[in-house]
């Protein structure tokens, strides 16, 4: 008896020791600065170099087939999702996509509390459309931000989800809420007073639509605090993303300037001339411009 125990507790331990070992390979392998990471034009070259990555995947895959690990299986998901990207166009992402989406699904059963697979497959979900699911990814990534486990990368996914399927939000607006200060998030979140904007507008609910332009007028007036003239149209650098965390803590609770009293932003590329149409049109002409390079220096 005793002897079969010890086999059993060898066999456990060998097999942990085994599957930490192809985990760490398999997170090598898809290493988003590591070999076979590539953001280049596929050639003949590069695809060859895919097919290798393709084939020490399904080499782990068949090795580790008999071992039910939830790390493994997100490991695994993770690899694949990567080599889809790194190494296929259009509709060949297909097939990799849901192997991946079956692993994060298997991730989860496993664990019930494996925010990575939720936050991974919840992404997937909604920003490829081939295998989009909405709802399905929405839920996922609310259950996680519900529980503040977020993570802030995903915020401007979830909020362009959302908006996606008519869920256009406008409560609690808070500028600190902002801890996520991408170019990213500030564009999905003009995205989202545009579209209220326009539903206001086509409602005539006026005292609504001023409340919100007051609230876009206010983001604006953060956004270039943050980053002057820049549209966030495009990513920045990460010294200037650092920077803007810094100061969304130091002036979120000071911003307090409206339309009415300060005009229009005059070295900021955040809201468009059309915006600016907008707020004539509800506010009326206001002579004043408000130059936040001085206010900076003040």
């Amino acid at each position: 008896m005793l002897k079969f125990f010890n086999e059993l507790f060898n066999k456990s331990s060998n097999q942990n020791i085994n599957m930490n070992y192809y985990i760490k390979e398999l997170e090598e392998l898809s290493n988003g600065l590591g070999e076979y990471a590539n953001m280049n034009t596929l050639t003949d070259e590069i695809t060859s170099k895919g097919d290798i990555l393709l084939s020490k995947i399904e080499q782990i895959e068949v090795k580790t087939k008999n071992i039910t690990d939830s790390k493994l299986s997100y490991a695994l998901a993770i690899v694949y999702s990567n080599y889809s990207s790194w190494y296929r166009r259009g509709d060949e992402r297909k097939f990799f996509l849901e192997k991946s989406i079956f692993l994060l699904n298997q991730s989860i059963s496993l664990s019930p509390q494996n925010i990575e697979a939720k936050a991974e497959l919840g992404h997937i979900l909604i920003d490829y459309k081939i295998v989009r699911n909405l709802s399905k990814g929405i839920k996922l990534l609310e259950e996680l931000q519900n529980n503040n486990e977020l993570p802030t990368y995903l915020n401007s996914t979830l909020a362009e989800a959302k908006r996606k399927i008519g869920k256009i939000e406008n409560n609690n607006f808070n500028l600190c809420s902002f801890q996520d200060p991408s170019p990213a998030v500030f564009r999905e979140e003009r995205k989202r007073f545009r579209a209220l904007i326009r539903k206001y507008k086509k409602e005539n609910k006026n005292e609504l639509l001023k409340e919100v332009l007051n609230e876009y007028y206010s983001l604006a007036i953060l956004v270039t605090f943050c980053y002057g003239e820049h549209d966030c149209n495009s990513g920045v650098s990460g010294r200037m993303y650092d920077e803007a965390i810094k100061i969304v803590n130091q002036r979120c609770n000071k911003i307090n300037f409206s339309y009415l009293d300060n005009g229009r932003i005059e070295n900021s590329g955040f809201i468009s001339n059309n915006d600016w149409k907008t707020f004539i049109k509800v506010f009326g002409e206001v002579d004043n411009i408000l130059n936040l390079n001085k206010e900076n220096n003040d």
